[in-house]
């Protein structure tokens, strides 16, 4: 009795583990997992396991009345506009089967009907929409940042910033502001790899976005160095201990004068990363950091020597001064 009552016990907790798992699989990384999004990826709350990114894929289509129930409430729609489907203007069927001439005649008017009520916003979001949601879900964004993307774009094309202009440009700089609004450590690099849009391009829009639509800059300047510092330092395999010296180093410059407004906030955290690792016998080469951080050796060479300058001579000048490290 008491072996069976312990086997059901272990089942109710398996039941518990499966429901929370959004895509159907059990969570085994302990005992007792509490796995949750956060930032765009799956974290075990218990243990600290990172369990992959989190994917927001297009809505299911739910057709019978079981379907409906068992979809996910929180599934999130965006599918805000006009209508879905298309009358092609071409001459056969879904199995490639030639129309007769009456066939073709009467898909051809309604083509030209549904062209005539559908308005140019309509058009542009049908071909828009489906791009960012698919950069979105590469990135592993959250929700919120996207629905916060597409809600910039909207404004963008009711603006009329579209007339002209590259689409997949003002998605990409659409996904940049609501990353940049958010808080999130994504660079100009990792969007522009993703969209196979150039830096230059996605720049000259959100430039364009911050001039027009106010809403696309954040109003508060977030702690993005501090964030920018644990991505960094977990791509260099740093120890947390560096990771802490680095935030406080930072928070020292800052506090002795050094002014962090319009400094590039990967400089920053890439140049403290440096000045911690060497302090704390975990030396990286500038190349590696500069590789990692997306910053020239010359911005963190200066970067370095700001902070040591008011923190204090924890690294030589002449380190920081020498181009090639063994």
């Amino acid at each position: 009795m008491i072996v069976s009552l312990k086997n059901k016990n272990e089942d109710l907790a398996l039941e518990k583990n499966q429901e929370k798992n959004p895509e159907g699989d059990i969570w085994d990384c302990c005992d007792q997992p509490d796995v949750r999004p956060y930032r765009g990826i799956y974290v075990c709350r218990t243990c600290g396991v990172v369990h992959g990114p989190v994917i927001v894929d297009a809505p299911r289509r739910a057709f019978t009345q079981q379907e409906i129930e068992e979809r996910r409430s929180s599934e999130p729609v965006f599918t805000d506009f006009g209508p879905r489907t298309i009358v092609p203007k071409t001459g056969v069927d879904i199995g490639g089967t030639s129309l007769s001439p009456k066939q073709k005649q009467k898909y051809w008017r309604l083509s030209k009907i549904q062209r005539s009520v559908t308005t140019t916003f309509e058009r542009n979001l049908s071909i828009a929409q489906p791009k960012l949601l698919n950069e979105a879900s590469t990135l592993g964004l959250p929700r919120s940042v996207t629905e916060e993307a597409l809600r910039l774009y909207k404004k963008a094309v009711r603006a009329k910033l579209t007339m002209g202009r590259s689409i997949d440009s003002l998605v990409a700089a659409s996904l940049y502001a609501a990353v940049k609004i958010h808080g999130l450590p994504r660079t100009l690099n990792e969007i522009s790899k993703i969209t196979q849009i150039p830096v230059k391009n996605i720049a000259k829009s959100y430039r364009l976005l911050a001039q027009y639509i106010t809403e696309s800059t954040p109003k508060a300047v977030s702690n993005i160095k501090t964030q920018y510092i644990v991505r960094f330092a977990e791509d260099l395999k740093l120890t947390p201990a560096v990771q802490r010296r680095a935030i406080e180093l930072l928070s020292l410059a800052e506090k002795s004068g050094m002014v962090l407004t319009g400094k590039n906030p990967k400089g920053l955290a890439s140049a403290s990363l440096y000045i911690a690792a060497k302090e704390l016998g975990e030396p990286r080469s500038q190349f590696e950091i500069s590789k990692t951080s997306a910053v020239s050796e010359v911005t963190l060479r200066n970067r370095a020597k700001q902070i040591r300058k008011l923190v204090g001579d924890t690294v030589p000048d002449s380190d920081i001064d020498s181009k090639e490290e063994s």
